[in-house]
């Protein structure tokens, strides 16, 4: 495998760096360290055609002014928490009254302390940060380590860990968009997902879980069978920023006329999917103007709104305790 680095740009005094990460076979993995932010996959078609498979950017500036998030590391907690509040903790308001993606300079807005590690078949950057205590009115100092794995079989490895001194919350996800036609030549209305999820979260009006957890039998959120996701909004034309309960930790999405698919593992209790719709921004990705879904967003996670809704899943981290997840992204074709 090969490891190249190369200044991406400046923030104030200090220097962005995109790594890039290439198998034999020439897959590429490329990530920032602003943000841990997964910058492009190029991963071969059914024809060994490499293209890059992620929504992203060719600049910092880009980044920096128009980025919904593509292929960021957001936290400390991923989503939505109502009103921004947690027992007597205010937390920032950066949607409306409400709390989102860990608040302002969050996790995706941060240069990361950076290391690499190569062996023979695989590459790991080791991202560290540590969140002093108040950083968007969250408890305790937190320290976080991020480890991105590329294989030589085309893997993408996640491993998340963290400990704090105060009990403080903790729920970050990585924020990449998927297209697997590559290169954006198509939208992802022709992309087929699985989720293993018999139940969703109903969310309100504010986009916030009201705490109900809904079969998805006869509704337009059964991904339980492969589902094109052109069929699927039909049925939803609103489109989906819907979280899933996960059964079995596995999402599988697949785009049948590149042969491209990314079949995902996770430890974590759900995913929220974000198709995208209505997405018509002035911004340029890969050379096309953003629109209505150009990617889809598969954040791995526990659900939203966690510290609201008892019978979720805690977000709790406490003093003494070893955060610890894994999400894996098996590329194949």
């Amino acid at each position: 495998m090969k490891f190249t680095k190369n200044r991406f740009g400046w923030i104030a005094d200090q220097e962005v760096t995109e790594y890039q990460l290439t198998t034999t076979q020439g897959a590429v993995f490329k990530c920032l360290n602003y943000g841990a932010i997964v910058s492009g996959i190029e991963v071969p078609d059914k024809n060994g055609n490499c293209e890059n498979v992620v929504l992203g950017f060719d600049t910092l500036e880009e980044y920096i002014e128009d980025s919904p998030y593509f292929g960021a590391l957001v936290g400390r907690v991923a989503g939505r928490i109502k009103n921004g509040t947690w027992e007597t903790y205010k937390l920032t308001q950066n949607e409306g009254p409400h709390h989102i993606h860990g608040g302002q300079a969050n996790f995706s807005q941060i240069i990361w302390v950076t290391e690499v590690n190569e062996a023979a078949d695989f590459i790991d950057i080791i991202f560290t940060h540590t969140s002093l205590a108040g950083d968007n009115g969250y408890p305790g100092n937190l320290t976080v380590k991020v480890v991105y794995r590329w294989t030589e079989k085309a893997v993408w490895t996640m491993d998340i860990r963290a400990e704090t001194d105060a009990t403080t919350l903790f729920n970050p996800t990585n924020h990449t968009y998927f297209n697997l036609s590559g290169s954006v030549k198509r939208t992802i209305l022709n992309h087929k997902l699985q989720i293993s999820s018999a139940v969703y979260a109903e969310v309100g009006a504010d986009k916030c879980p009201t705490g109900r957890l809904i079969p998805v039998d006869g509704t337009p959120y059964d991904f339980r069978k492969p589902i094109f996701m052109s069929e699927a909004l039909e049925k939803q034309p609103a489109g989906y920023d819907t979280p899933f309960k996960l059964t079995t930790g596995n999402v599988l999405l697949s785009e049948p006329e590149s042969g491209r698919q990314v079949a995902i593992r996770t430890t974590r209790e759900a995913v929220v999917v974000f198709s995208t719709t209505g997405m018509d921004e002035e911004y340029v990705v890969m050379g096309k103007k953003m629109c209505s879904h150009l990617g889809i967003a598969l954040e791995m996670q526990e659900l939203p709104d966690a510290v609201h809704h008892p019978h979720f899943q805690s977000i709790v981290l406490k003093p003494g305790e070893q955060y610890f997840s894994q999400t894996t992204y098996h590329f194949s074709a």
